[in-house]
């Protein structure tokens, strides 16, 4: 019989753990709150739109009460919640060492392929929308719609991995809550956690769309959950994997810009789905190997 570690008692809280996700909430949904009055004093429906304003610093000739640099920076640290709060967490109970084994995980590119190739896993479903749409045909290869691609502060890759969601979530909850909770439970217990907390912190963006969009948009955020744990777990712990899919999960405008006749379509719906599909498939994978390791 092979030995395990001693489980966590439901009564000793992790309260680490506790402060991370109730102050990446905090912050996120208060500057979230803040915008919100900002944007109605200056006549907008939704402080989505003014938060979509500031992040490509299109304000045009619209009367700010607050200078257009703080604005972006707000949206900015609310982006960056999870990791403002992992990092600073890291800092505090494990100081410099911590600091710098977050940064062997961030730098750590050696790993079987296979992991990779998982990672690159949403440019191939975008791909075979593209295909599906029947907009391959338009695909425009310009010095212009690659600088777009990558450098635009819309749709541009680079400004999505270091400025947005893959660097501003991932440090906090793959580089610290993650290696956390695996601690004191299974890569499927733990995936659930972050993947329903991960899911409903998205809420206040979701707030103005129907209720089968927000429902699809969370189920998508949990079951991916269970991806990213498999990506973190089986590269030993390296979060390019996981930056590198978020990326590319999250950059569709930069496919609009080289593929033009998907713009205003719905082409992105059949790679969802499969992404969906792909995220249940890696939760049932580890669901089953928790069972298994329960009858060793």
């Amino acid at each position: 019989m092979c030995a395990t570690a001693p489980l966590r008692s439901p009564r000793n809280i992790d309260w680490p753990l506790v402060t991370f996700f109730v102050s990446s909430y905090a912050i996120a949904w208060g500057i979230a709150l803040y915008l919100a009055f900002l944007a109605d004093d200056i006549g907008l429906r939704h402080w989505s739109e003014l938060a979509a304003m500031a992040e490509v610093m299109g304000f045009n000739d619209t009367a700010l009460p607050l200078p257009a640099w703080f604005l972006y920076g707000l949206t900015r640290v609310q982006d960056f919640s999870f990791s403002i709060c992992g990092l600073a967490l890291i800092a505090y109970l494990h100081g410099v060492a911590g600091l710098k084994t977050l940064g062997q995980r961030l730098l750590s590119w050696r790993m079987p392929w296979k992991w990779w190739m998982l990672a690159l896993l949403p440019m191939l479903l975008y791909l075979l929308a593209t295909v599906v749409a029947g907009a391959t045909a338009s695909f425009s290869l310009s010095s212009q719609s690659i600088s777009t691609a990558l450098f635009s502060l819309q749709a541009g890759l680079l400004v999505t991995f270091f400025l947005r969601g893959p660097m501003g979530e991932e440090l906090g909850l793959r580089g610290f809550a993650l290696p956390r909770l695996q601690k004191s439970m299974s890569a499927f217990k733990a995936s659930m956690v972050i993947g329903a907390l991960w899911a409903l912190w998205h809420l206040p963006v979701l707030i103005d769309r129907d209720i089968v969009s927000i429902i699809f948009f969370l189920l998508i955020a949990f079951t991916l959950s269970f991806l990213f744990t498999l990506m973190f777990n089986g590269s030993a712990g390296s979060l390019l994997p996981g930056l590198v899919f978020h990326a590319l999960q999250n950059n569709e405008e930069s496919f609009e810009t080289l593929f033009p006749a998907l713009i205003d379509t719905d082409w992105e719906l059949s790679s969802s789905v499969l992404l969906l599909l792909a995220g249940i498939l890696a939760g049932i994978y580890l669901w089953s190997v928790q069972r298994g390791s329960r009858r060793v």
